[in-house]
């Protein structure tokens, strides 16, 4: 079950040693409207942070498991994952080994027909 995002964002802000106003000043320094009162707001579950000023704020207290840290990082016993993929920068597969991983990917989904 998630986590609460307020409490969540105390605890780590605390357990880094970053008090409100500082990181109201780094939020600020990269374009947020992040008041000291904006954090405590958040903190209290009054209104949640945007994404991008939550990643900035996980990065300041050291969390580098955003998902886990805010309790997201598990499938119940019966779900299953629905999507796969795989991505590829290009430079580990010649042109020739694409191609082939589509014909098999494209054998794969015809399989099913």
């Amino acid at each position: 079950m998630p986590h609460d995002i307020g409490k969540t964002l105390k605890l780590y802000r605390n357990k880094a040693g970053i008090s409100v106003k500082k990181i109201s000043e780094v939020l600020t320094e990269k374009g947020f409207k992040a008041s000291e009162s904006t954090i405590y707001s958040w903190e209290n579950g009054n209104s949640q942070p945007t994404p991008s000023a939550l990643l900035i704020m996980c990065k300041a207290y050291g969390i580098n498991d955003v998902l886990g840290t805010f309790g997201y990082n598990s499938l119940e016993e019966n779900e299953q994952p629905t999507t796969l993929a795989a991505h590829f920068d290009g430079n580990e597969y010649t042109e020739d080994e694409l191609d082939e991983i589509r014909q098999f990917a494209a054998f794969v989904k015809n399989k099913r027909k």
